[in-house]
């Protein structure tokens, strides 16, 4: 029997908040190109695949406080936006929850359509210690409308555009110790 799989990284369905901001492709090409996107503070160190069993803090010492400190400026650039008239729609973020997340993509369901082919930049958390930010542009590859209760939520799809070798190792890491926990709690039900 052949598996029909094409996926390329683990996939776990689990549920987490996000925060994304459609852009324009000039936007995004000025993001790629000068670093606006939020820097992993580890940037250019590997994840060495002898390491996946040691505590994470021990591999990023101050990724906790780095990441912080990163996103203060974000936070503070949101303030300003907000309190101006001129950019009160540019510096805000949607919201919506994580459903699904892979080394590739993940899938967001949120209360406003997005077209497919737009480019989002997204950051969410993975909750584990140190917390783990991730700030990651993505395309949209579609929109799917859906009727929850009497109110339309959009499921959509996005794959990740330039994702840093690390935080893809961080994700799929997550992905692998979050399904650990369900089978150990499923075993521990029996």
């Amino acid at each position: 029997m052949t598996s029909k799989e094409k996926r390329s990284y683990v996939r776990g369905d689990f549920s987490f908040k996000v925060k994304f901001r459609i852009m324009t492709p000039e936007e995004y090409e000025t993001a790629k190109g000068t670093g606006d996107q939020i820097l992993s503070p580890d940037k250019g160190i590997c994840i060495d695949s002898n390491d996946i069993n040691r505590r994470e803090e021990e591999i990023y010492p101050n990724a906790c406080m780095i990441d912080f400190l990163l996103r203060m400026d974000e936070k503070l650039d949101q303030i300003l936006a907000m309190l101006s008239k001129d950019g009160e729609d540019k510096g805000r973020l949607s919201q919506g929850i994580g459903t699904n997340l892979s080394g590739a993509g993940m899938n967001i369901i949120t209360d406003k359509p997005v077209e497919p082919g737009k480019i989002i930049n997204t950051n969410f958390v993975l909750l584990r210690f140190p917390l783990v930010f991730i700030d990651v542009f993505g395309e949209v590859l579609r929109v799917t409308p859906v009727d929850e209760g009497g109110k339309t939520l959009y499921h959509i799809g996005v794959k990740f555009l330039d994702l840093d070798q690390n935080d893809r190792e961080r994700i799929i890491a997550w992905v692998f110790q979050r399904q650990r926990e369900i089978i150990r709690k499923r075993k521990g039900e029996m």
